[in-house]
């Protein structure tokens, strides 16, 4: 009786704010979209062609999932020219996982304290002008084609300002802090007299669009902190012993406080529509960052610094029941001697939340929340490798029902001699589950089906395969889990409720 009390109480405020608002003259719009996937992944994690050294096989993690994400979001709007915007989200929410905080909650009695903000921003024109600002906890991402831009694309706190320049041509600056580790007395004491907390991000992106293309130049600076947990973000954290392993940045950085390193990156995506049905998409990146003191003095792997460079493409032609197409990347890749010398090969990423989308299952191009939320079984950033696809997407014959069908062939650009001399997973980026080599490849394919049961409610069914070529060479010489060829496959059905 309590708890239904206590709901209506809160039912009646949220109305009588809302009443309350309309009065002032703001109108409040809510939309959102709640998810819930079910599903199957097999050895998502390649682990069946492992030996333990008792002889028995390792265990795999769980294989079935049921899990749900809820994206509720207001927009509490007072003009054309002035509105501020909040969404929630509860979630991600593995069914069953108990205890009290982010993406926990979901166990016996659900009584967990999970509301996360997820966005915060207010969005408003400057006065007599057609300039627009947005500033605050938001959605930022650098243009890409379907295959997303893997340097930066998530949620981050900063401004952005958007001013027309001509018919063809606007200007889009922004500044953005993903990072900011001391903000109290005592984590400053922490870190020492050397502090270097933060890092901001300053971006200009330059839309030129006419009939029949599109082209976006772009360029990012950033001012690294070596302290202010960019490393430990990017890298997989490792507690290995630095003496027997070059430096690995998200360790030492965690624990060396220093000065700040210096990064860019200059990117343009190019869209060709003037022979629609038949388009053409392209990305071409380049990024760096400086020489970083990461190391313990006097080693000659004191200084890391990373660089790399990614080209993409697409191509499709649209027909009445269905959109055919090819797609391919490359992407630089690590190599032994330069590693040697602390200069990593790899294009260094910044924000991976959105992550590298060729395809539904081995990278991060999934449904909804399918594939574990996150979890991509190869690559969600697509460094280090290159790939070729084709599909066949959108294929409709009956109404409200699509498919898409999807083989992609990828292998890594990494050089195999760095694994067998040092353990790839010291080099491997947090969103990567694997660190592929020029010798490992990957085979995928993707069978996708949507389904819209009613205007607002549509229901995805993924099935994917992946068959891993890993070289056992590389891999025993490292002494790693990653042993021989081994396979993976996935059946996951999500449900999302869109408003």
């Amino acid at each position: 009786m309590k708890r239904i009390t206590a709901l209506l109480l809160a039912v009646a405020f949220t109305l009588g704010s809302v009443a309350a608002a309309q009065a002032d003259g703001i109108d409040i719009k809510v939309k959102g979209q709640w998810d819930f996937a079910f599903g199957t992944i097999n050895n998502k994690e390649f682990r069946h062609s492992n030996i333990r050294p008792e002889g028995e096989r390792q265990r795999d993690v769980d294989n079935f999932e049921a899990r749900q994400r809820v994206r509720t979001q207001m927009n509490f709007i007072s003009s054309e020219y002035l509105q501020a915007v909040l969404m929630f989200e509860i979630g991600d929410l593995d069914w069953g996982q108990p205890g009290t905080g982010r993406q926990r909650g979901a166990g016996l009695d659900t009584a967990g304290v999970n509301i996360e903000t997820k966005r915060a921003y207010l969005d408003w024109i400057v006065p007599n002008t057609a300039v627009s600002v947005r500033m605050g906890l938001q959605g930022l991402a650098l243009p890409a084609t379907r295959m997303g831009n893997m340097v930066f694309g998530a949620d981050v706190a900063g401004i952005v300002v958007n001013a027309p320049l001509c018919d063809n041509a606007a200007l889009t600056a922004f500044w953005a802090r993903p990072f900011d580790r001391a903000r109290n007395t005592e984590a400053i004491e922490d870190l020492g007299p050397d502090l270097s907390d933060e890092t901001d991000m300053f971006g200009l992106v330059l839309p030129l669009t006419f009939e029949g293309f599109s082209l976006t130049p772009y360029a990012v600076y950033a001012n690294v902190g070596n302290s202010s947990g960019f490393w430990n973000y990017v890298f997989v954290d490792d507690t290995a012993d630095p003496d027997d392993v070059p430096p690995f940045p998200g360790y030492l950085a965690s624990r060396m406080p220093g000065s700040s390193s210096n990064a860019w990156w200059f990117g343009a995506n190019f869209n060709l529509t003037m022979f629609d049905p038949l388009t053409f998409g392209l990305d071409l990146i380049y990024g760096r960052v400086s020489h970083t003191e990461l190391g313990t003095p006097g080693n000659h792997l004191n200084n890391i610094s990373a660089s790399g460079w990614y080209i993409g493409a697409t191509l499709d032609y649209a027909l009445d029941w269905g959109t055919p197409g090819i797609f391919g990347w490359y992407a630089s890749g690590d190599k032994e001697r330069a590693i040697e010398e602390g200069r990593m090969g790899r294009l260094p990423v910044l924000g991976t939340d959105d992550g590298f989308l060729a395809t539904s299952f081995g990278t991060a191009g999934y449904y909804g929340i399918g594939s574990g939320g996150n979890y991509c079984s190869v690559t969600g950033t697509g460094t280090g490798t290159w790939g070729i696809g084709i599909q066949v997407a959108d294929v409709s014959f009956i109404q409200d029902l699509s498919h898409t069908l999807r083989f992609a062939y990828y292998r890594g650009t990494n050089d195999a001699e760095l694994v067998r001399k040092w353990e790839g997973s010291f080099f491997r980026y947090q969103a990567d589950a694997l660190y592929l080599t020029d010798e490992d490849s990957v085979f995928e394919v993707n069978f996708d089906h949507v389904y819209k049961i009613y205007e607002n409610l549509e229901v995805c069914l993924e099935l994917g395969y992946l068959r891993l070529s890993a070289d056992e060479k590389t891999w025993n010489a490292a002494d790693t889990d990653l042993k021989k060829n081994d396979d993976s496959w996935k059946a996951e059905v999500n449900f999302r409720y869109s408003f």
